[in-house]
């Protein structure tokens, strides 16, 4: 029953990964580490198989370096707030003060972005 709900959490987690390696604004890294860890847990096929997905070579890159080091490269972190911020930005922009809850929502999601890239150690060593 678990590895099944882990395998869905991949799955979600791998399609997610793949719209942000097309979508600016969504980030790839932490959705390929939560795939990473899904299909560690519960399938060797489906590890495989997003190990090789050609679309998520960064992120895989990134995700790897993750593990290793427990830390974020400086640009990293630095293109990740540039685009949570930007987003934030570009919806307040654009949604105007009649979906409100909606520039909340992603302010939100922006918040949680710059406390996680301040929590996760820098990797100095490039």
């Amino acid at each position: 029953m678990v590895r099944g709900w882990l395998i869905v959490l991949g799955g979600i987690a791998t399609l997610l990964a793949v719209v942000g390696a097309v979508l600016p604004g969504l980030p790839t890294t932490p959705f390929v580490l939560v795939a990473l860890w899904a299909f560690a847990r519960s399938s060797d096929r489906l590890y495989s198989m997003l190990e090789r997905l050609p679309i998520l070579k960064h992120g895989l890159a990134e995700a790897s370096r993750f593990e290793q080091r427990g830390a974020i490269r400086l640009p990293i972190k630095i293109l990740s707030l540039t685009m949570a911020w930007g987003s934030a930005a570009a919806t307040a922009y654009f949604s105007g003060p009649t979906h409100a809850w909606l520039t909340t929502i992603v302010v939100i999601a922006a918040v949680a972005a710059t406390l996680s890239m301040i929590w996760i150690p820098t990797d100095v060593d490039d």
